[in-house]
């Protein structure tokens, strides 16, 4: 997978913070991303995911998916989210390493 382009815009919610988006369209690639652990840096993949400007008024108009359980729990509806435009709303519960994310359909 080739490497996405800046801004990054990681999805980084708080625990039992929520987010309602629709999915214009996604591309998996990978980021770099620097953590305590790995100040050097390591690269993972990463969901781009492509949402409408009333949806994310601020930055760049995609989020960056880097969460490995919610591209899980993402894969099998994401080209029906993209077909559809159907909204959904993200909400993660708990931090990393062991954060889980529930996906609700609106």
């Amino acid at each position: 997978m080739a490497l996405l382009e800046a801004p990054i815009e990681l999805l980084d919610l708080a625990d039992g913070e929520s987010v309602e988006l629709s999915v214009l369209r996604v591309l998996r690639g990978e980021v770099r991303i620097e953590t305590r652990l790995e100040p050097g840096g390591k690269v993972v993949p990463t969901w781009r995911i492509w949402v409408p400007a009333a949806d994310k008024p601020l930055g760049a108009p995609y989020y960056d998916v880097t969460s490995r359980t919610l591209q899980a729990r993402l894969e099998p509806v994401l080209e029906q989210l993209v077909a559809s435009g159907r909204r959904i709303k993200i909400t993660k519960y708990g931090v990393a390493p062991t954060a889980r994310h529930q996906v609700d359909f609106l």
